[in-house]
């Protein structure tokens, strides 16, 4: 349905080519991350939006600047059900107490790039760009759902750019960083260097030597105050209230408990582990493995309890099931294992911890020229535990690379990390579970040492997993299209001139490309650029700019449709030899050949698109939209100017929904069904 939908994509938002990050030449060493990390203060940044408010910029040395391009994504966004049972998490009776329920708090993974169109200080404020938001972003402190946390990230564009050393991403903070993006307008080298991510995504939970407290060994979230159990793991779903801060223990406080009803027990929250529930909470001495993060794929159960053998481990980890190459997260948490002796390297059961899942990378290039490596593996619990229960696994992260070519040249790894090993003192006691594989979208063919391994669990005396299971490995797709990657991921926009739409007409056996734009300066020419494959163009015409002035300008240019699919793209080109690129439009020859509508995106927020068959095109439409129980939330009167109507959604309409378009008296009706989030 993914590729369906996004093969509908037929038209272009506004956009505004303006900026003064569009380098022609040179090369640049990157020695460090190159990126400033701005956290998202606004609580609600609604689709369609063209200001953001941010807080300071705590990592990174060079502020936002006018023309800049940022990337703003989504870090925690989830709701979960909160029952003390085994429908924690997704809702779902009789399930694993795992995951979250999709619906529309769930916007975890949204992402796109856009560009500044004011300045913002390293001291933060409101950050203005060129074009509203295609998604919806928020920022929420822990409460009835855990923490939303959002982040806008600063994104250098080079012409050339040589890795001179290799370099990380900043560890995730709970507000900002886990993330690394890195565009060049042209080639790339690795010169040999890594760019590295791993186990800098979100963390594992803090296990500490308790005495034990109230409960049951069936518990699957219990409060961190009770003094048994462990913590769950941080992942898209908010964090616990203790947390394994790169080998720290890290107290959030009392007052931030973290996940609604507790943050401690077997119960997993969105991608992160569950916490050992202890076999024995009154004492808190038969002790059991914490769970895998995941993401790509799911992680591992973690091992059951001591003497009573009970399946009390951490519940593994749910997949990021939403997951594109426009939709990622990071890798989750391991929850942390039960501990009463406190066994380990560090002690007082810090040692139990669960591990941290990898975290994201970005690479937007036209040449890979090069070898180096790209790693968002999740981190390994750890194994120095004797009589005590282990760490789960992180999760393995997630990474996209678009390139012109070049692409065998990387060699990316986003494999879950191992659960955590005891010796179980002669007993056995619960190892970890294993942390489920990455995620990795790629335009071209990979190095083929490219992994995204699922993480194996721990053992415990004897060898034996003891209840505690491997993770599930991720996921590598290699055939990308432009269209399916974030929006203005691979945009340098620096001409002053701004792109109103972008669309085409059918005349029989010929299709007329025509775009509209205004504040034209300095602009020469449009090159209208066609591709097979939605990667490799070649040039098709050039159009003169007609004037340089602020009017609205219309041109056109005409292709021999294609039997099957073709893709286009605007090379606006200025008087000094600079040049941008639009993004791409697809046209698709079987869709006007079939007498049907299509609708993008799917899902929605404010507003849709249907791509009409030529049999609307022309006429006065009603599109009427109607919920599950078959009332009309919606109805408006459109008129079909091209083969693109564009509908507006109220505020309140919210679920699954069915699209009818007519035409006037006419009998015919065209249905479709969309998601309204």
């Amino acid at each position: 349905m993914r590729h369906f939908l996004l093969a509908m994509m037929m038209i272009f938002s506004v956009i505004l080519v303006k900026s003064q990050t569009c380098p022609t030449s040179g090369n640049t060493t990157i020695s460090t991350n190159p990126n400033t990390y701005y956290p998202g203060t606004q609580a609600t940044v609604a689709a369609g939006s063209t200001s953001i408010t941010l807080g300071a910029a705590t990592i990174g040395t060079t502020a936002i600047s006018s023309g800049d391009l940022v990337l703003i994504i989504q870090m925690q966004g989830a709701e979960i059900n909160v029952t003390n049972g085994d429908t924690y998490g997704d809702g779902v009776s009789g399930g694993t107490g795992s995951g979250y329920l999709n619906n529309s708090n769930h916007i975890a993974g949204n992402l796109e790039y856009a560009v500044a169109t004011n300045s913002v200080s390293l001291a933060g404020g409101t950050l203005n760009i060129s074009s509203g938001t295609n998604r919806e972003y928020r920022n929420s402190d822990y409460g009835s759902f855990g923490q939303y946390r959002f982040q806008v990230i600063r994104v250098p564009v080079y012409f050339n750019a040589t890795l001179g050393a290799n370099i990380a991403a900043p560890a995730w903070t709970g507000t900002v960083g886990g993330v690394m993006a890195i565009h060049t307008l042209n080639d790339f080298s690795f010169a040999g260097f890594s760019m590295n991510a791993a186990g800098l995504g979100f963390r594992g939970g803090a296990s500490q030597q308790l005495g034990g407290g109230a409960g049951a060994n069936t518990d699957f979230s219990t409060l961190a105050s009770v003094n048994n159990n462990a913590a769950k793991g941080e992942g898209t779903a908010g964090m616990p209230r203790f947390l394994n801060n790169a080998g720290s223990l890290l107290d959030n406080g009392a007052a931030v408990e973290g996940y609604p009803n507790g943050s401690n027990g077997k119960g997993s929250p969105g991608n992160a582990g569950g916490g050992g529930t202890d076999g024995n909470p009154g004492s808190n001495d038969q002790n059991s493995g914490g769970g895998g993060g995941a993401n790509g794929g799911t992680g591992g159960k973690g091992g059951n309890a001591w003497n009573s053998g009970a399946t009390s481990g951490g519940e593994p980890a749910a997949t990021f099931a939403q997951r594109a190459a426009n939709r990622i997260v990071m890798g989750g948490g391991g929850g942390g294992g039960s501990t009463n002796n406190g066994t380990g390297t560090p002690g007082s059961g810090f040692a139990s911890s669960g591990a941290a899942g990898g975290g994201i990378i970005i690479l937007s290039v036209r040449n890979i020229t090069s070898a180096g490596t790209i790693n968002v593996n999740g981190s390994d619990a750890n194994n120095t535990v004797t009589n005590d229960g282990s760490g789960g696994g992180g999760g393995g992260g997630s990474v996209l690379v678009f390139a012109g070519s070049g692409h065998s040249n990387v060699t990316i790894t986003a494999n879950g990390g191992t659960g955590g090993t005891n010796t179980g003192g002669g007993a056995s006691h619960g190892p970890g579970g294993g942390g489920g594989g990455g995620v990795i979208y790629s335009n071209g063919t990979l190095n083929a040492g490219s992994t995204v391994t699922a993480g194996s669990a721990g053992t415990t005396a004897g060898g034996i997993n003891f209840g505690a299971a491997n993770g599930a490995n991720g996921v590598i797709t290699q055939n990308s299209t432009v269209i399916q990657f974030p929006s203005n991921f691979n945009t340098c926009l620096f001409l002053p001139a701004q792109l109103l739409s972008l669309s085409y007409t059918r005349q029989n056996q010929v299709l007329q490309l025509q775009w509209k734009v205004s504040n034209e300066i300095n602009v020469k020419e449009y090159v209208v650029e066609k591709s097979a494959n939605g990667n490799n163009f070649y040039y098709l015409a050039a159009i003169n700019a007609s004037s340089n002035n602020e009017n609205v300008k219309s041109y056109q240019a005409a292709d021999i449709i294609s039997a099957g699919t073709a893709y286009y793209r605007l090379k606006i080109v200025d008087r000094d030899g600079r040049f941008a690129y639009s993004k791409v439009l697809l046209y698709k020859e079987a869709l006007h050949n079939k007498i049907d509508i299509s609708i993008y995106p799917n899902p929605a927020a404010q507003q849709f698109t249907v791509v009409l068959p030529e049999a609307l095109q022309g006429k006065q439409l009603t599109v009427t939209i109607i919920n599950l129980a078959g009332k009309k939330v919606a109805v408006q009167q459109l008129a079909a100017v091209t083969n693109q109507l564009q509908v507006s959604v109220p505020s309140t309409v919210k679920g699954l929904m069915l699209v009818q378009v007519a035409a006037g008296n006419s009998s015919q009706t065209y249905r479709k069904t969309i998601l309204i989030e």
